[in-house]
């Protein structure tokens, strides 16, 4: 998502008059930044986050023309850290079940590549959430009413 202020409107067109919209989203602590592929070396943006954007955890308040804060809190990261752990445990568990469905989305040859990839995403996401405690990227709550 690139465009908060023009997806905020239109979700606010199809909002009741005393209706409430939850957004939850990851997020940084201070910075929002931009997923980009400048070389061969950005795998991780390259194959879950390409074109994305990691917002700060205050972004959204900067869009209110047409919604309203409520409220808006935050989550911290060892939260999603663990949970990244429990998915990565549960794909471990469940490997022969899981490898006919990557085979049939990626291809035969190369379905044992697609499933690291997807360890390996949820490895790296329970450091990232768990660094610093997880004061540094966690998940940001907000509720907004539509003005």
């Amino acid at each position: 998502m690139k465009n908060y202020k023009e997806l905020l409107k239109k979700i606010s067109t199809w909002m009741k008059q005393d209706g409430l919209l939850f957004v939850h989203h990851f997020c940084h602590k201070v910075f929002a930044y931009h997923f980009e592929d400048p070389s061969v070396e950005s795998w991780f943006t390259r194959n879950f986050f390409s074109g994305g954007t990691m917002p700060s955890a205050n972004l959204l308040l900067y869009f209110q023309e047409d919604v309203a804060v409520v409220n808006h809190w935050l989550v911290n990261g060892m939260h999603y850290a663990r949970t990244c752990e429990e998915w990565l445990k549960r794909m471990d568990q469940n490997a022969a079940a899981i490898r006919p469905i990557m085979e049939s989305t990626y291809g035969k040859d190369s379905a044992i590549k697609y499933t690291a990839y997807r360890r390996t995403f949820f490895i790296s996401l329970a450091e990232l959430f768990a660094y610093n405690n997880g004061e540094e990227w966690m998940v940001a709550h907000f509720l907004f009413k539509k003005k």
